[in-house]
């Protein structure tokens, strides 16, 4: 049972609860006596729980086997629940651990066409945040949250996305060979993320990771952008590119299939 005050459990949903966070795609299924073992309770008080829990259709019984397995309404409740939410929403607990965990300023961006379109923006407590806004759209090919949506597509994908897209550069050190670009799109997908040294801005780098459903398509992208006076970029990987897979990771882990508002890269 997690900390906090003990006044205030009600100790039989709270032993309901552990016999639902039992179940796992390793153990689908469970006997009367590993329910008791789950909740720490007698067989008898077991059986009251799971009559309770398939009465509300949190358990079903399986008669042939005489076990358990989560029911219509467990497993309905989470997912409509995240199939309802904005992308936004779901990615912000994340996102904001993020931003407080390396200091500087964290960007998520959905796929919109040819374009990357911010939609969440949690600007750095300790350091002066990019220009960027809510809406702001880059060309998909361009910053690193393109790149790393780019990259989780199949290689033919993103070449017929490339062929569609008028490249041009916004820097110096922006590339505008198809070629140079798709190179780049197959060594992010081999790594997990995706550099922006210099090529949408001179003043900033940034990294991105890609945010996938279920079926591995991007749904969208999660990075951090610093100063390139301040971080260097191999400074950029070695510090934050962890940190930036692992908060990807953790809101694609929370990803339905579907959910209101996604748009597919291709």
């Amino acid at each position: 049972m997690s900390g906090g005050n003990a006044a205030y459990t009600i100790e039989s949903l709270a032993r309901g609860l552990s016999v639902l966070k039992g179940f796992s795609p390793a153990r689908y299924d469970m006997s009367l006596a590993e329910i008791a073992e789950t909740a720490q309770v007698t067989k008898a008080t077991a059986f009251r729980i799971a009559h309770t829990l398939t009465e509300y259709g949190f358990l079903m019984r399986i008669d042939q086997t005489k076990l358990y397995r989560l029911g219509p309404t467990a497993l309905s409740v989470g997912l409509e629940t995240v199939a309802s939410m904005t992308l936004p929403i779901i990615a912000e607990p994340a996102l904001v651990h993020l931003r407080d965990r390396t200091g500087e300023t964290v960007q998520l961006a959905v796929p919109d066409q040819l374009s990357a379109v911010i939609v969440g923006r949690y600007p750095s407590r300790r350091f002066p945040p990019n220009t960027v806004y809510i809406g702001h759209r880059v060309p998909i090919y361009a910053g690193s949250l393109g790149r790393a949506m780019l990259s989780a597509l199949e290689p033919e994908q993103r070449r017929a996305v490339l062929a569609e897209c008028e490249i041009r550069a916004a820097t110096p050190r922006s590339r505008t060979s198809p070629e140079a670009i798709l190179q780049a799109l197959e060594a992010d997908a081999q790594r997990g993320w995706s550099l922006n040294d210099q090529e949408t801005t001179v003043e900033h780098r940034s990294l991105a990771a890609p945010l996938l459903t279920p079926s591995g398509q991007p749904a969208g992208a999660v990075n951090v952008t610093v100063s390139a006076q301040r971080i260097t970029a191999h400074d950029l990987v070695g510090k934050y590119a962890d940190a930036v897979v692992q908060a990807a990771q953790n809101i694609s882990g929370l990803l339905p299939e579907t959910f209101a508002g996604r748009q597919y890269v291709a």
